[in-house]
């Protein structure tokens, strides 16, 4: 069976960040259509499908960043956990920190995920086949 490309949703401010992942994905072998906007605010928008953003599906996976402007990735989980449209979408927290993994309390367990950003490249393809096993688990694909 082949691997399903995932609609992506990254929220992130890091332009660095951004292009890293974008590497490790592609050396990780992760299929996936890879939308990326830079805050909360625009990250809302996206899910609900409003202003600039009424031409896009809605994501498969979303990965979040918790440190972000406008509207923080505290605030944009809160505000999934209480839509029922959102609340089915997997999430997976990308931060710098391994001390707000209490964040993720009140969401499926089976359906989120918190890794902490590694600091070599070869960590971070290695987190992407972290986030690739998940996602394959979440849609009951063989690797």
């Amino acid at each position: 069976m082949s691997k399903p490309a995932a609609r992506i949703l990254w929220v992130e401010d890091n332009i660095g960040d951004i292009l890293l992942i974008k590497e490790a994905f592609e050396q990780a072998g992760f299929s996936h259509h890879l939308n990326v906007v830079n805050d909360g605010a625009d990250a809302m928008d996206f899910l609900f499908r409003r202003g600039r953003y009424t031409h896009v599906r809605r994501p498969d996976l979303i990965i979040l960043d918790l440190n972000l402007p406008k509207k923080s990735g505290r605030e944009v989980i809160q505000d999934i956990k209480a839509d029922p449209s959102l609340v089915g979408i997997p999430i997976v927290v990308l931060t710098t920190s391994n001390s707000d993994q209490h964040v993720l309390e009140g969401c499926d367990p089976k359906r989120c995920l918190y890794l902490v950003k590694p600091l070599s490249f070869q960590a971070l393809v290695d987190l992407a086949k972290q986030i690739q096993s998940f996602w394959l688990s979440l849609t009951g694909t063989k690797q």
